[in-house]
Formats: C-alpha cells, sequence, structure tokens
C-alpha cells in the first residue's frame, strides 16, 4: 500500500511537457532511487591558454529510478519535475571513466565540481534513439549506489548467469514437461516463464507467467522468445562494438600524431 501510494505521489507531481506521456501506476512498479546527478559537457576541441582548465557546461537532472523504467527529468520549482527523458531500465548502460580502456577521453584537469564521474548510455530513449551523457555524483558513495542500482546483478560463478525481474529472458515451452523433482517446475505447451537463471549443464530457473509457480526446468523443453531483454541485449552488444572500434581508431590516431611529433 505504501508503494502504491508513493507512486500515486509521484505520479501528480511530473509533467510530461517535453515527452509523450506514459502511464506510471503499476503493480509491479515501485520506485527504487531517486536523486540528482550532474550532466557534464566538456568542450575538447576547443583552444586552451596555458594553465586553464578545459570548457564544459554543466546542468542537472533530477533521476526517478523505478523496477522497469529510468525518467529524467528537471526540478520545476519546489515539487514539480518535468520529464524530459525516460526508457526501459534495461536499455541503460553504464560505463567506467576512468583507465584508457574505458575509451572515455577526459580533460587530464577537472573542474573541482566534476568529480566521481561515470557515464550512462541510453541504448534507446522514448524516441528510439541512443543518447549518451557524462555524470557526476555528489560524492564516491552516491556514484556507487547509482552504478549499482542502474547495472544488472552479475553471477561470480562462470556456470551460472543470473538475471533481475526487470531485465530477463522469456522462454515459451514447446515440449510439455513432468517434473521429477519437487523444485522443478511443471511445464505444459505455450507456457511462458520468466528465466532468472541460466546454468551451463542446460538447466534454467524461472517463474511461469500464467500462476507465478517458481522451479527449475531443461532448457531443451523450450525456445527464446523474442522480448524487451532480446533487444536490449543485441543493443548492449552493437554498442560494445562501437565502443571498442572507437578506442581502437583513436587509439591508432594518438600513434600516428606521436610518431610525427618525433
Amino acid at each position: 500500500m505504501e508503494r502504491m501510494e508513493e507512486m500515486l505521489h509521484i505520479s501528480r507531481i511530473l509533467e510530461f511537457k517535453d515527452c509523450k506521456a506514459i502511464p506510471l501506476i503499476s503493480s509491479s512498479r515501485w520506485l527504487i532511487k531517486r536523486g540528482e546527478l550532474l550532466r557534464v559537457t566538456f568542450d575538447l576541441n576547443a583552444k586552451r591558454t596555458f594553465g586553464r582548465s578545459v570548457r564544459y557546461s554543466k546542468s542537472t537532472l533530477y533521476l526517478f529510478l523505478f523496477t522497469d523504467l529510468l525518467l529524467l527529468t528537471k526540478k520545476k520549482g519546489d515539487e514539480y519535475y518535468s520529464v524530459v527523458d525516460y526508457c526501459p531500465r534495461n536499455m541503460v548502460q553504464i560505463s567506467s571513466t576512468e583507465g584508457e580502456d574505458s575509451g572515455i577521453f577526459l580533460p587530464p584537469r577537472l573542474p573541482d565540481c566534476c568529480r566521481n564521474l561515470f557515464q550512462m548510455t541510453i541504448l534507446q530513449n522514448h524516441e528510439g534513439k541512443m543518447v549518451e551523457m557524462l555524470l557526476s555524483a555528489e560524492s564516491e558513495s552516491d556514484k556507487t549506489r547509482w552504478i549499482d542500482a542502474l547495472t544488472p546483478v552479475m553471477s561470480s560463478n562462470p556456470d551460472e548467469r543470473i538475471y533481475e525481474e526487470w531485465d530477463c529472458p522469456q522462454v515459451q515451452c514447446r515440449h510439455a514437461y513432468i517434473p521429477k523433482q519437487p523444485d522443478e517446475l511443471a511445464l505444459d505447451e505455450s507456457d511462458v516463464v520468466n528465466v532468472f537463471r541460466k546454468m551451463s549443464d542446460g538447466w534454467y530457473e524461472g517463474e511461469r507467467i500464467r500462476d507465478g509457480a517458481r522451479g527449475w526446468f531443461p532448457a531443451s523443453h523450450t525456445v527464446e522468445v523474442i522480448n524487451l531483454h532480446v533487444r536490449s541485449r543485441n543493443l548492449r552488444q552493437r554498442y560494445r562494438l562501437l565502443m571498442a572500434t572507437q578506442s581502437y581508431l583513436e587509439g591508432q590516431l594518438r600513434a600516428r600524431n606521436g610518431s610525427k611529433g618525433k
């Protein structure tokens, strides 16, 4: 009840003027995290005077992260927020800004207000576009908490893959399965199951959509369904390929410029 009241309150303080409005109230949706982050843009092409920091611009964003949705807003007055962009939660890719392998190139001298940086990429926003933004958190702990909230859980077991409920694959039963153990899931033909865990030996753990029953079943009795998880997975793979290509080309350019200077 408290979650529903909170969602009703949030829906009343949000304004959709710059983008198409979407219904927020759902029994399966609730607030995970909210707060301010600073969006920073560096002008790396601007000419710099010796000893001066690079030019940059900044704007404040207020984020609402729900179980399955991310809203980017700008605060209006003391209570209301104007929505400027949104996307499904699993359409977000978080990247570190540390190390040359990150593919993110920052100026050597960062302004004091631009610390605790991380890059957030919206793989597909409400307009179907990819948007990259460099975000600055108020503290190191706040940065870590945002990254943890926006990043799917990973298993330390190489033989296991774990999925969050908001970013899980779905399978449909093509051959009925009769359980042989109490922890197994009975499957009828055409049953659809949300998969939360995959093991390398071909067993899945999931939840049957029609009644919420949960258990283990052999993957060989099912086929994967094209859903939002599959779309986001394909977009992530495409994004990683683009970033790897960009990093390689920029590395080649730096090496070429370095050899010219000798």
